[in-house]
Formats: structure tokens, C-alpha cells, sequence
């Protein structure tokens, strides 16, 4: 009886360990169902993240599009508007050329050039006279140089046709008897210079002074 009583308590402890034993391997289940569930939450991370960076790239490319596309035409206007403003005020500096030296030819100016102050010979009336004469040109401001170049370089020419105009010229013409204004040989003058500046240079011939001289007293 006694040995029973003592075998009876161990019962209880020995049915605790293998009861322990047994539940050991639901807790280690659990742990593992835990883990890959753990795992499975971690590796799916990254995947939802890279999805949402590329859902902002996209939306963020396509907000900057549609706003670079809206400025386009204002800044196109507002380029157009400087534009038109600086050359607004460069032509405002041209027109006041005369303290800035970048003033434009007035093509509608005309000016006076000088083109002989000579004496020539005339015999027609069987007297010698000599024509103390002083011819002027006009012309456009814009052919201004072109005209005192070309008469620098053919100045002899010029005056060589001129004596000859005034040589064979009646002289009732040339002392202003029959022509007051001297009209022959200013038209004569004018058909030379056309010749050898260029015709439609040369707009008017001026002859302030026509004064003869009798040499053969």
C-alpha cells in the first residue's frame, strides 16, 4: 500500500512533462507561422514602395509638363514685349543722333557740293573773254561722299568738259543777256556730271558766279 501511495504522486509529474513536451512543439509552430508571416510582410515592403515612388514620378512629370506647357505663351509674350521695348528705344536714340553720332541719313535732305571754281576761255564773238564761273551741285544727303569721291578723283575731266561747254557757248548766253538764269549751260553742266558721276545723282546745277573778263584790250 505504501509503494502505491508513492507511485501515485509521480503520476501527476510525469504526465506534466510529457504534457509539456507536447505542447512544445504547438508553441515552436506558432513561432514559425509568426516568422513567415513576418517575412512575407517584409519582402512584399519594398515592392509597395518602389510602386508608389513611380506612381509620384509620374504624377509629378505630368504636373510639370501641364505647367511648363501653360507658361509657354506668357513667357513667348513677355519676350516679345522686351523686344519691342528695346528696339523702341533704340530707335528713340537714333532720332536724337545729333548728341549720340547714330543718327540715320535723311534721305529727303539734299546738299550743296562744289564743283569748279575756275576761269575759262571764250572767242565766239571774235573777242577773247575770259569767264571767272563757280559751279555748285545738288544732290541727296546719301550721295553726298559718292559725289565729292568721284569729283576729287576726275576733277580734270569735269573741268575739261566744262571749258569746252563754256568755250563753244554764245556769249549773249553766258553773261546773262539772253538768259538771265543760265539755263544752256547749267542743262550742259548737268549732262556732263551725269556722265561721269552716274545719272540721277545729281538732282540740280547751281552757277552762282558767271562773271567775263575781256583779255584784249
Amino acid at each position: 500500500m505504501a509503494e502505491e501511495a508513492k507511485k501515485k504522486p509521480e503520476s501527476p509529474a510525469g504526465g506534466g512533462k510529457e504534457s509539456g513536451e507536447k505542447k512544445a512543439p504547438v508553441k515552436e509552430v506558432a513561432a514559425a507561422s509568426g516568422a513567415a508571416a513576418g517575412g512575407g510582410l517584409l519582402t512584399k515592403t519594398p515592392v509597395l514602395l518602389g510602386g508608389v515612388m513611380i506612381l509620384e514620378a509620374v504624377v509629378l512629370f505630368a504636373g510639370f509638363k501641364f505647367l511648363g506647357a501653360g507658361a509657354s505663351p506668357s513667357a513667348a509674350a513677355g519676350a516679345e514685349l522686351v523686344g519691342e521695348e528695346h528696339s523702341a528705344a533704340q530707335e528713340g536714340h537714333g532720332a536724337s543722333g545729333d548728341h549720340s553720332g547714330s543718327a540715320k541719313i535723311d534721305r529727303k535732305k539734299t546738299v550743296e557740293i562744289q564743283i569748279l571754281d575756275f576761269r575759262a576761255p571764250n572767242k565766239q564773238s571774235g573777242r577773247t573773254f575770259l569767264y571767272d564761273v563757280t559751279i555748285f551741285a545738288v544732290t541727296k544727303a546719301e550721295h553726298e561722299e559718292r559725289v565729292k569721291t568721284t569729283i576729287k578723283e576726275r576733277e580734270a575731266l569735269i573741268k575739261d568738259r566744262v571749258r569746252t561747254i563754256i568755250a563753244q557757248s554764245d556769249p549773249e548766253k553766258l553773261g546773262g543777256g539772253s538768259e538771265p538764269g543760265l539755263e544752256t549751260l547749267r542743262r550742259q553742266v548737268k549732262y556732263q556730271l551725269d556722265e561721269i558721276i552716274g545719272e540721277g545723282v545729281i538732282d540740280e546745277v547751281l552757277v552762282p558766279r558767271c562773271i567775263p573778263f575781256r583779255t584784249d584790250y
